[in-house]
This record gives structure tokens, C-alpha cells and sequence, in this order.
């Protein structure tokens, strides 16, 4: 699960993105941003470092996403396909 935000922080939006800086960071990531090893598919630990990443440089810091996983998800699989 991907939250925007830790539970005291605000989301925060901006025209210039038209989406708050977690959907931007995380349609970017998805579109194939968050695919760190080249490998054509975005995983979910590259998209959650991905996500940390872009989401505190585009708040300056303000705004640090979430990803909470069970502890029987170990395996660290790819969730999308890049063209």
C-alpha cells in the first residue's frame, strides 16, 4: 500500500503539475521513471524509492510518501509494464 503522506503531513498540490506531488511522482514513476534497472517493468521497491525520492524533491522536503507491505510480501515483483 502507497500512502501520499505520513499521517501529520498535508498532500501537497501545485498548478503546474495539475495532481498533487504524490499522483505526479507516481505517473511519472508508473510511466517508466521508477524503472531502475532498465529492465522495461517498474518493481515495487524501485517505485517506492522512486516515490520517496521525487515526491521530497518536488515538496523540498515537505511531503514524504508511504509504503507499507505484509510481512509475507517479500518478493520484490514488477506491477507494471514499460513501453
Amino acid at each position: 500500500m502507497f500512502a501520499s503522506s505520513t499521517g501529520r503531513q498535508v498532500s501537497i498540490e501545485d498548478q503546474r503539475w495539475n495532481n498533487g506531488a504524490f499522483t505526479k511522482a507516481l505517473l511519472d514513476g508508473l510511466g517508466g521513471k521508477a524503472d531502475l534497472n532498465r529492465e522495461r517493468a517498474v518493481r515495487v521497491i524501485g517505485l517506492a524509492s522512486y516515490l520517496a525520492n521525487r515526491v521530497k524533491e518536488l515538496t523540498e522536503g515537505k511531503q514524504m510518501p508511504v509504503m507499507v507491505a505484509p510481512k509475507t510480501v517479500v518478493e520484490d515483483f514488477p506491477i507494471a509494464a514499460v513501453p
